[in-house]
């Protein structure tokens, strides 16, 4: 439960302390990229955005950078939060449902990367429930 806590609270403070990623512009560039780069990837691809998301998203105009904005400031929420709602009893269902929601999202966005991290993490969820 500890080590799940300080990898959520340390990952927080590091966003939060990266005005790139506050701003929105480090999702947006990222988006951006991997729909430029996209045909240019071996057939297994490193990532997995969705088409609607390279397609509406993905152009670095300040509406998207400014959605972008949206979505950091709500991992950074989540990231804080997630935590303590894992150790109230009550909330502590809903808080492995959207752990693990939020996981599955994350391997979704780059599937090689974080099935390991995010399946292990989601794992530890569940020694949170009484």
């Amino acid at each position: 439960m500890l080590i799940t806590t300080d990898i959520y609270w340390n990952s927080a403070w590091q966003k939060l302390r990266s005005p790139q990623f506050r701003s929105g512009l480090y999702l947006a560039q990222w988006v951006h990229t991997d729909s430029q780069v996209k045909d240019r990837l071996p057939y297994r691809r490193q990532y997995a955005v969705p088409a609607p998301v390279r397609r509406y998203a993905g152009n670095l105009t300040d509406r998207d950078i400014y959605l972008w904005r949206m979505v950091a400031a709500t991992v950074i929420a989540a990231e804080i939060a997630l935590p303590p709602a894992l150790l109230i009893a009550e909330t502590a269902p809903y808080a492995v449902a959207a752990g693990i929601g939020i996981h599955a999202a994350f391997t979704c966005l780059k599937p090689r990367q974080l099935i390991t991290f995010s399946g292990l993490t989601a794992a530890t969820h569940l020694a949170f429930v009484p």
